[in-house]
């Protein structure tokens, strides 16, 4: 599919040389480049890797060990904090009482 669109890309251009302006609108006609987002899009949905199960992202098997390791890294440092928010609030509270 991508090659027929290069191909009929690349025949247009051959056919008739555009002037280039230098400009931020598009050089394709809109039915077009609609027509090219549909293919590319489907092109990506066929060959992109699907999830595992529904609601997973389609992410490669090889970032697995190091989001877990990630995963891992947060949860030591919120519960570390925990223990601190939680030292912090005892010696308060045993501060409070004497006073």
């Amino acid at each position: 599919m991508i090659a027929k669109a290069t191909k009929f890309l690349y025949s247009l251009k051959a056919d008739r040389s555009a002037p280039r302006y230098l400009s931020n609108t598009p050089s394709l006609p809109a039915d077009i480049q609609d027509h090219l987002g549909r293919m590319l899009r489907a092109e990506y949905y066929e060959r992109s890797d699907k999830p595992r199960f529904l609601g997973d992202p389609a992410l490669p098997l090889e970032f697995d060990p190091y989001l877990q390791r990630l995963d891992q890294k947060e949860r030591d440092l919120r519960s570390s904090m925990i223990g601190e928010k939680g030292r912090h609030a005892v010696a308060a509270a045993l501060l409070g009482a004497h006073a």
